[in-house]
């Protein structure tokens, strides 16, 4: 009677869970297609198709690790973190012995870092555990770097990112990328935290420049060093003594209100005429250019530079014709030595982005140029 319950219920156990699983519907319906699905989706950044085949891989097997960590992943872009989180944790301890998801839920983590403060310490924790798992694991080294690289500890990332480089796999041409930036910015060497979390941007705008001045080539200290002027030029804490600073209407209440107040103050970045400033506006190679010779025409006093190569017989750039608004500009940049021209091409490409380590490599070369004046 007991044996004949037990197989009855062993039975009913079975139908339960095929019931609840869902059946491969052709040869290529498995997690693992799912899952490379996924993190193409991821790639593209259209997080819900992602989530979609993220789902489908757990569906046709509720241990498969990677899926639970791309539900995870593209939950953290989404900036939902408690479902990031949830995620992170399931890819961890279902794949505790598998290097690539303890890898993938440490990415769960750098991907959360500005909404989470122990961000570092969760990746830098599985990424750990991963390298025991497999020492040579190239994700887990690349992931590394990639973590120490928001945790702006720029040499130990250079240091994950040659070792990945020098194995030529997979993760080689990131890695690489990675590399070169990395190193920039240790040239570069920023001094200030704002200078290191600029450095790791793409893309520069208006209110990042002036932070930069301010913090990174401070601006400040330098105009303050200026001789008092009895008549004439004052330095532009002379001068803010017996003046008040307007603040654009769009940059009131802005994260970089105070900054912007300094640029207006010192007469290095100028409001627009409709009375502007445009704080979340990029800033390209052009433009930096005309703030570099601002800076330059207010601290040396010599307001020839502004007109000094203007209209030059031949150009000095193969891009830029000797007219253009800036060539004045990108010529005394040139000139100088704080801005190049492509070696081999000539070209200046005034309408380039700038990165935030390539704005930091500026500022160095102002500060080079600016002993030389004083």
């Amino acid at each position: 009677m007991l044996k004949n319950y037990a197989s009855r219920l062993s039975l009913f156990a079975l139908i339960l869970f095929a019931a609840c699983s869902t059946k491969p519907q052709s040869d290529v319906d498995t997690p693992e297609y799912h899952f490379k699905a996924g993190m193409r989706a991821i790639d593209n950044e259209d997080f819900q198709q992602a989530i979609t085949s993220f789902q489908r891989s757990v569906d046709l097997d509720s241990k498969f690790a990677l899926g639970y960590g791309g539900l995870g992943l593209a939950n953290a872009y989404l900036k939902d973190t408690k479902k990031a989180k949830d995620f992170a944790s399931k890819c961890a301890s279902r794949g505790s012995k598998n290097p690539e998801a303890l890898a993938l839920s440490a990415r769960i983590w750098i991907t959360m870092r500005d909404m989470e403060k122990k961000w570092f310490k969760r990746a830098e924790g599985l990424l750990e555990k991963a390298l025991k798992r497999n020492e040579n694991h190239e994700g887990s080294q690349y992931w590394f770097g990639v973590a120490y690289l928001y945790n702006y500890q720029f040499k130990e990332a250079e240091d994950y990112f040659r070792t990945v480089v020098s194995k030529r796999g997979e993760y080689a041409g990131k890695a690489d990328s990675k590399w070169k930036l990395s190193q920039k910015i240790v040239r570069a060497m920023p001094g200030t935290p704002a200078g290191k979390r600029v450095a790791l941007k793409e893309k520069i705008n208006r209110a990042d420049l002036a932070v930069l001045f301010s913090e990174e080539l401070k601006i400040g200290v330098l105009f303050d060093r200026m001789p008092v002027q009895s008549t004439g030029f004052q330095s532009p804490s002379q001068a803010a003594q017996t003046a008040n600073i307007a603040i654009p209407n769009d940059s009131k209440g802005h994260w970089a209100e105070t900054w912007i107040k300094d640029m207006i103050r010192y007469g290095v970045m100028n409001v627009e005429p409709d009375g502007n400033f445009y704080p979340d506006d990029n800033i390209n190679r052009a433009t930096y250019a005309i703030a570099v010779q601002r800076l330059l025409v207010v601290a040396t006093r010599d307001e020839s530079l502004e007109t000094k190569y203007f209209g030059e017989a031949q150009s000095r750039f193969s891009d830029v014709p000797s007219s253009h608004f800036a060539y004045n500009a990108m010529a005394l940049c040139a000139e100088r030595g704080i801005m190049q021209a492509d070696m081999m091409t000539g070209r200046f490409t005034p309408t380039g982005a700038v990165t935030g380590a390539d704005a930091l490599l500026i500022i160095r070369g102002l500060q080079s140029s600016l002993r030389m004046t004083f």
